[in-house]
């Protein structure tokens, strides 16, 4: 090795050979960034750097964005137009497979029987919710018109009636579309549920759905289009009071004396667009929405491969009864018979069984040889783990309980699943149904002091009931006239019966007066006191046989 090599004071320390000299200047970098002096600088050395981004070539105003739709997207014919998934495709995977079926109207059946109530917003939980008798004249009414208006929504149709249609669309298509119907003045007269299929989304240039423009009736672009006083009907737009899309407005923002409505959506009739609709005028919502498509995400086209597996399977079984060719058995014949005579003994052969079995269950005779032998063919299974688990995928997606299509070793754990499936599977709809229901209330029926809300769903079994009470009365929760008023009873005029009470091996103690921790400090106290008893000495007693016995007495039963 030659000793010519210049040698260079480096960080390494002095005397280590290097090629290159270091950088005048040379710093460490801490965190990303170099210190100078007393400060910091975000300037690297630009080595194989990663360069300036490509400057952006849209407007400023392109911010904000939703998605990247494609360009003339509003151009479009038919509802989701460049979605995977048609709405026929949806409906047809939703009719084609029973478990998909049964499971979207079982759960339509128990979002139906569920109670609900038109009530008083009441946001202070420390205090007891007004009862309606308590309220003024005039709210009351107000609530008892509501109510009457949700009762028959479409005038036609019961609530639950109603309801049902708007929860198939929700779970197939998930595109619940309400037409509010209105009279000349502008008031809302009813709900009509509208084929979701048939409604086709409009957007801005921001891919969202168009929002109110306050309009003083000067003219102004939207998607390229000059809109004026005298065009604006023409393009699908709708003057209306300002008060009407209020809840639409920036929150803090003057209500204005009118808005104007850009059309949201499109009715698609024939193949052709048959009507504009605003958002006064439609309530269309999704309850699964994405933010890189324009439509929801139905439960039906989350397992579309599922179903799709499962429909050919189910197929398969169809065609197995319907059109198999596997008869239960076949016998050899001889081996030198001509087909005419295996023909000729095969008709002979059922004509002494004609009627008593069809064609395909009957024994086939095949020329084998000299030896004639019976052969019993074993069907193939016709359900096996493999529909169990398709099943179990459709159950998840709609968090149903599968207790009905697989089988369980373990009866109680099936009914706690089946209880907390259902559980899960209605509040996301109880919740959706309310929010729907209360932004309605809110924009048609005035001040938003008024709610629709589910009821408690009581339990149907009289002793489990009688049981879910007595908790509540022995914790606290209720009063005992507040029971007797669940069950029907008149309230009892005790004063006692009026107040909160827990409990005790003693009887029932006031929790507001401090009882409950006298009754515990008294009985800690009572327990403190009582000496302990002494432990048993063991006492050798003779027995027959001149043997010793222990035995253990007390110091009592010694001097005994």
């Amino acid at each position: 090795m030659s000793d010519d090599i210049e040698k260079i004071s480096t960080p390494r320390g002095d005397g280590a050979r290097s090629m290159t000299p270091l950088a005048p200047g040379y710093d460490l970098r801490i965190n990303g960034s170099r210190p100078q002096g007393g400060g910091f600088t975000v300037n690297g050395p630009d080595w194989f750097g990663p360069l300036s981004p490509v400057q952006p070539i849209a407007p400023p105003a392109v911010a904000g964005r939703a998605w990247d739709y494609i360009p003339g997207y509003n151009l479009g014919m038919q509802p989701r137009a460049y979605e995977q998934v048609s709405f026929p495709a949806l409906r047809a995977l939703a009719d084609t497979y029973d478990p998909v079926r049964l499971i979207i109207e079982r759960r339509k059946d128990q979002m139906c029987r569920l109670p609900w109530t038109i009530r008083i917003k009441h946001d202070d939980t420390k205090k007891k919710r007004p009862a309606l008798s308590d309220l003024p004249p005039a709210k009351q009414q107000r609530i008892k018109d509501i109510k009457a208006f949700f009762g028959r929504p479409d005038r036609q149709l019961k609530f639950r009636n109603w309801l049902r249609a708007i929860l198939e669309d929700l779970l197939v298509l998930d595109a619940p579309s309400i037409y509010c119907e209105r009279n000349r003045g502008g008031d809302l007269i009813g709900l009509r549920g509208i084929d979701g299929a048939t409604i086709k989304r409009v957007i801005d240039d921001w891919g969202r759905t168009p929002e109110p423009i306050v309009w003083e009736g000067r003219p102004f672009f939207w998607n390229g289009q000059l809109i004026t006083l005298e065009n604006h009907h023409e393009f699908g737009f709708k003057i209306v009071p300002g008060t009407a899309v209020a809840h639409q407005l920036p929150i803090g923002s003057e209500v204005p004396s009118y808005a104007i409505l850009p059309p949201a959506y499109q009715q698609i009739l024939k193949g052709m667009p048959a009507v504009n609709y605003t958002t006064w005028d439609l309530v269309y919502r999704p309850l699964n929405i994405r933010t890189g498509a324009a439509y929801g995400y139905s439960p039906v086209e989350q397992i579309m491969m599922t179903v799709s597996t499962a429909f050919r399977r189910s197929m398969a079984q169809f065609e197995y009864f319907r059109e198999g060719n596997q008869p239960d058995a076949v016998f050899g014949l001889p081996e030198n018979w001509t087909p005419d005579q295996v023909a000729r003994f095969q008709e002979y052969w059922d004509s002494l069984f004609v009627g008593n079995l069809a064609a395909r269950r009957r024994m086939k005779f095949i020329p084998t040889g000299s030896t004639n032998s019976y052969t019993a063919l074993k069907e193939p299974p016709l359900k096996n783990e493999f529909d169990e688990w398709l099943v179990r995928i459709v159950c998840f997606a709609f968090s149903y309980p599968p207790n009905a299509f697989v089988a369980l070793s373990n009866r109680s754990i099936a009914d706690q699943h089946e209880r907390q499936a259902e559980e899960e599977g209605i509040e996301p709809l109880k919740a959706w149904c309310a929010d729907t229901f209360n932004e309605i209330i809110d924009a048609e029926f005035g001040k938003d002091d008024i709610e629709f809300a589910w009821a408690e769903e009581e339990e149907i079994d009289p002793e489990k009931q009688a049981n879910i009470l007595r908790g509540y009365a022995e914790d606290g929760i209720l009063t005992i006239n507040e029971v007797r008023e669940r069950i029907g009873q008149e309230a009892d005029p005790n004063p006692a019966a009026n107040r909160l009470m827990v409990k005790v091996p003693t009887g029932f103690v006031n929790i507001d007066s401090g009882q409950l921790e006298n009754k515990v400090t008294e009985a800690k106290a009572i327990a403190a006191a009582v000496p302990p008893q002494p432990a048993p000495t063991p006492v050798k007693v003779k027995v027959s046989g001149g043997k010793s016995k222990s035995t253990s007495k007390t110091p009592k039963e010694k001097q005994e």
